[in-house]
């Protein structure tokens, strides 16, 4: 390592197989040319991925796969690099559930000084809440439909009040998660209700994780339209109900945003109020250091007992 940086052991947690949480503890050498070293500022837990990894029945990751990194991109700020003027630069990268870590500086994608830490990291998710809009080609004007009032659902919503003027509806069920979400001031009229209401809409995106929200879409999609998956964690299966076929519906699934860096730029680039956002998102931290039982607290707690939408890892003091 450099002079200036000491010899850094990152600490990362990893699911060995299912229902087991692992530690390992790797010295780190001095980053190469066009190598950093990064130490993570906050990340988060997916309550309703990581559930479905920690149990084993995640559809998209067999029992083979393991052992298997959980987690989201984490905020990260630069230790070290060949190239000083680099030190202290803070951006997001690939690191799971990991204190520090040499990557690439292409893996790099810098945050602006104007933006907060936990602004960045709504950003990663808000980009694949993008991807699936782009994939269902909405356009301005649509009546748009999200099922399911979790963080992806929520920043669904708020990406389609930020594109389009049509009607938006959040479709939650948990009257202590419509409370919520009442808090949050969206950049346009999003209604959150327990049901879908009496007309159909043009585009319909299911972030609950269960059949019966996958069935619900198909029910409340107008004929011709569109419903995109969202959501990774479920386990349940998935039927095409007569409503599909009879409609004649277009049905799309999605996944991390391709043009992560594009859209990153964008987002930080644009003005609204995220605050409301932000404060109703992060009610429920977990510090790094009280893993893994903080961890395991968080995906297996009580549903009722969560506070906000986006559990939060905090790294460092």
């Amino acid at each position: 390592m450099s002079a200036e940086v000491e010899t850094v052991r990152a600490v990362e947690w990893t699911l060995d197989q299912a229902g087991r949480v692992s530690r390992s503890v790797t010295s780190l050498p001095h980053p190469a040319p066009g190598e950093l070293l990064v130490a993570s500022r906050i990340g988060a837990i997916s309550p309703g991925t990581e559930r479905t990894l920690l149990h084993g029945n995640s559809p998209s990751v067999p029992a083979d796969a393991y052992p298997y990194q959980p987690g989201y991109l984490n905020v990260v700020e630069i230790r070290d690099a060949t190239d000083r003027t680099l030190i202290g630069e803070r951006g997001v990268a690939i690191l799971g559930h990991r204190d520090h870590a040499l990557i690439p500086y292409t893996r790099f994608i810098r945050i602006p000084s104007s933006a907060s830490d936990e602004e960045a990291l709504l950003g990663v998710l808000a980009a694949d809440a993008r991807h699936a809009i782009e994939i269902a080609a909405v356009e301005a004007g649509e009546d748009c439909l999200v099922i399911g009032g979790g963080i992806l659902g929520v920043l669904t919503a708020w990406e389609l009040a930020f594109r389009t003027k049509g009607a938006i509806r959040i479709l939650e069920r948990d009257p202590n998660r419509r409370a919520l979400l009442g808090e949050i001031r969206f950049p346009a009229e999003v209604k959150v209700a327990e049901g879908p209401g009496r007309y159909e809409f043009h585009s319909v995106f299911e972030c609950a994780n269960t059949g019966s929200a996958f069935e619900r879409a198909q029910a409340s999609a107008r004929e011709r339209g569109s419903i995109v998956l969202i959501s990774d964690g479920c386990h349940e299966p998935y039927v095409l109900s007569s409503h599909f076929f009879s409609k004649g519906l277009y049905l799309g699934k999605t996944d991390s945003n391709p043009d992560l860096r594009g859209f990153l730029g964008e987002y930080f680039a644009r003005h609204e109020d995220r605050s409301s956002l932000i404060e109703v998102a992060y009610r429920d931290e977990v510090r790094f250091a009280d893993f893994p039982q903080a961890y395991l607290q968080a995906l297996m707690g009580r549903q009722e007992d969560r506070k906000g939408l986006l559990p939060r890892v905090i790294y460092g003091d």
